[in-house]
């Protein structure tokens, strides 16, 4: 929804005798008090008649407690990455203990770009005799050069440097995706088990996290439950990807020992509303889907083919 749009929505809202009982808006970069003051004293100014009470939370609370009454993660896995563990207090209060989201530089692991960097950097390394890959390069270094328009090493430079564009190299992902489901290509499913190693890895370093600043171990609300929801096109190919997530799970059980990953089948934007009265009933169950469920390392649900 754009800008002006929200704008007209509240104008016309503002308009009206009736006012909400409550307005959640769940917006991008949502998490210091000063932006959630500066949110609040403009809708004030603005649009003063809208809601009896404006909830002002990041982008990630939305889909957070559309998918649990009681928090949870939110995995991202777009371009880029992030991770993020949303809890309330019993005075309502929201936190968010973060992991990764540093952009491609610092740390996008798991998203489509770092995925189709992969392939493209493995297949330069084979190439220049540097590091052999395990598996072969014919089909990945095919798909490269049919994607980039390319017939070389050096013509690929350009993407990368002159006319560097991140979303175009996130694009390769999804032709890799189609090459590993209709070719079974080792290499690039290798590339897709990668990212599952990340998801695994983020979500047990934010529960580290939440222990180092808060000084207690995360329990998950729901039975111990670690439950996250996935956000974003790369979990499309969740039936490439689980095998990764698991594997790194078993090496190290005690850190995740019981883990329920979900999907959205409803709007983020009911979490939002729900944040702003409480007294919205929400059918969390109906909102989402199981991805992929692992007890003690071992798989108890998950993808056979796609999810």
């Amino acid at each position: 929804v754009s800008t002006q749009s929200t704008g007209k929505a509240f104008q016309s809202i503002n308009q009206t005798p009736t006012q909400l009982e409550g307005l959640g808006l769940s917006l991008s970069g949502v998490e210091a008090a000063h932006v959630k003051q500066e949110i609040l004293e403009k809708m004030a100014t603005k649009y003063p008649h809208v809601a009896k009470r404006v909830v002002p939370v990041n982008d990630s609370c939305g889909a957070v407690f559309t998918a649990f009454k009681n928090g949870g993660v939110v995995l991202i896995a777009g371009t880029g990455s992030n991770c993020q563990l949303v809890s309330q207090s019993t005075n309502g209060d929201i936190s968010l203990v973060g992991c990764g989201g540093w952009g491609h530089l610092l740390g996008d692991e798991g998203g489509a770009y770092s995925i189709a960097h992969r392939m493209v950097k493995t297949v330069f390394d084979d190439m220049d005799c540097l590091l052999p890959s395990q598996h072969c390069i014919k089909e990945a270094q095919a798909l490269m050069w049919r994607y980039f328009g390319i017939t070389n090493q050096m013509d690929i430079l350009r993407y990368y440097y002159t006319d560097f564009d991140k979303s175009h190299i996130a694009g390769l992902t999804k032709h890799m995706a189609e090459i590993a489901r209709e070719k079974g290509d080792p290499l690039i499913k290798s590339c897709f088990a990668w990212a599952g190693w990340q998801y695994a890895k983020q979500l047990a370093g934010v529960t580290r996290r939440y222990r180092k600043e808060r000084g207690v171990e995360y329990v998950g609300p729901d039975n111990g439950y670690i439950d996250a929801v996935c956000m974003g096109r790369v979990f499309d190919s969740w039936d490439l990807i689980q095998s990764g997530f698991v594997e790194q799970i078993k090496k190290s059980p005690k850190t995740l020992p019981k883990v329920r990953l979900f999907k959205l089948t409803g709007s983020g934007a009911l979490g939002a509303a729900r944040l702003s009265n409480p007294d919205i009933p929400l059918d969390h169950a109906s909102l989402t889907e199981l991805m992929c469920e692992v007890v003690d390392g071992n798989i108890v649900a998950g993808a056979k083919n796609g999810y």
